[in-house]
């Protein structure tokens, strides 16, 4: 019997160890530009995940992400200049390391309002410093159709 308990005990803690690495790797948070992907806020369809240097084209309706570096440890965070074609909808953070204070990247989410042609800002300054200008700006060429 005691021996029996044992084993039960080994294959729960296999099972459990086995639960637990496989949460860890439930998704991909691939931050490359282009494509289809699902994510976003309420579980709406991504158009795309763009960087720094990439063209946006996308339908109007369309939501999409732009990823950029960002380490709020610092205070520092990406907010985007107003923009006649997009929306803001959302921001969140991944982090890149299990380390208190590391770098990740900031993901934010916008939502194509209007047809036309523009350049979408971000810009990476500390919302609590006014008449201080960004230390980092991002420009994207933006087309909704």
């Amino acid at each position: 019997m005691q021996r029996r308990c044992r084993w039960v005990l080994v294959v729960a803690v296999v099972v459990l160890v086995s639960l637990v690495a496989l949460a860890g790797c439930g998704g991909s948070d691939d931050d490359s530009g282009g494509g289809s992907s699902k994510g976003g806020s309420g579980g709406e369809s991504v158009t795309g995940v763009y960087t720094a240097g990439q063209s946006i084209t996308v339908q109007q309706g369309d939501t999409f992400v732009i990823a950029l570096d960002a380490n709020p440890s610092t205070g520092y965070s990406w907010s985007a200049a107003a923009n006649p074609n997009a929306t803001y909808v959302s921001s969140k953070q991944v982090q890149g390391k299990d380390l208190p204070g590391a770098p990740g990247t900031q993901r934010l989410t916008f939502r194509a309002t209007a047809a036309g042609s523009s350049t979408l800002v971000l810009n990476y300054s500390r919302p609590f410093e006014t008449g201080v200008p960004p230390v980092q700006t991002e420009s994207f060429s933006l087309t909704v159709k």
